[in-house]
């Protein structure tokens, strides 16, 4: 057990400070709580009930507004000092309600932006044109400048994605500033680029969506057989381009071309070309 002495006198472990703090503590993990008026049970899980209204301990409630009635107002509006006034909930309750209140307005965000996301999307593919080679195409500016005629040397910037297969880059000639320049209507480049830049005009900005499943008019996308998509192998050159810079271009590019697993909507290619020029021969 646990004992005091005080000047030869022996006081029981609940007697004296020790005891009042052994009864206060006591009292404390028995004493039912009670919500205050008006507010929400489970309000405030993670806060102290010590230290918040809404699940304080009656007889805690009880000691504190004794102790304000021994305290003489020190305010000019004959309001208790601060260090006396409840607050309305503790830092604790404070904190879950901002976190739930912070939540709530995402989860409420989140959905207003996959549907306004879903709606755009659902508009972009009912733009699309499609063409009578099954191209694609999408305008998302209209060019101001000379439109090119078959045997012009046209300037474009273009990026390429596998949009039927994980959407991975292909190239973005913008980002290194090295344009891309071809002869419209030549063999130079698949087919796709051909019929996308012969309907712009300088300034323009075109989407094209090359279907994997090419019906007939495989000349519109890359070869799918190798041995007629390189020109040479040292170094790995394409006999149409255009021909991704980088490594990881160029193995994403083959990858979907080249793997006898894949579906033929897998094989999906996405383009944005941007015309930026356009030379007369």
């Amino acid at each position: 057990g646990i004992g005091a002495s005080t000047g030869g006198e022996y006081l029981h472990p609940r007697e004296g400070t020790l005891g009042r703090w052994w009864q206060s503590m006591t009292s404390f993990a028995t004493a039912v709580t009670r919500p205050a008026a008006g507010s929400q049970i489970g309000a405030c899980l993670m806060c102290k009930p010590a230290r918040c209204p809404l699940h304080r301990p009656a007889r805690l409630d009880a000691r504190r507004a004794a102790r304000r009635t021994m305290v003489t107002p020190v305010r000019a509006d004959g309001s208790p000092p601060r260090e006396l006034q409840e607050p309305r909930t503790c830092a604790s309750c404070d904190r879950l309600q901002r976190r739930h209140a912070t939540l709530a307005v995402g989860a409420l965000l989140a959905a207003a932006g996959v549907q306004s996301s879903t709606g755009s999307v659902a508009s972009a593919k009912d733009n699309f044109v499609t063409t009578s080679s099954g191209l694609r195409v999408l305008d998302f500016r209209e060019g101001t400048g000379a439109t090119p005629k078959p045997g012009d040397t046209v300037v474009v910037h273009w990026s390429g994605y596998t949009s039927g297969y994980q959407a991975k880059r292909i190239d973005n000639t913008s980002t290194r500033d090295e344009p891309f320049e071809f002869v419209l209507g030549s063999d130079e480049v698949i087919g796709a680029f051909n019929e996308c830049v012969a309907g712009m005009r300088v300034g323009g900005l075109r989407r094209m969506e090359v279907p994997g499943e090419t019906r007939g008019n495989e000349k519109l996308s890359y070869p799918i057989d190798s041995k007629e998509r390189f020109k040479n192998l040292v170094p790995l050159e394409y006999a149409k381009g255009p021909q991704p810079k980088d490594l990881g271009g160029q193995r994403a590019l083959d990858f979907v071309l080249d793997n006898p697993t894949l579906q033929p909507f897998n094989r999906t290619l996405l383009f944005d070309v941007s015309l930026i020029g356009v030379r007369s021969n």
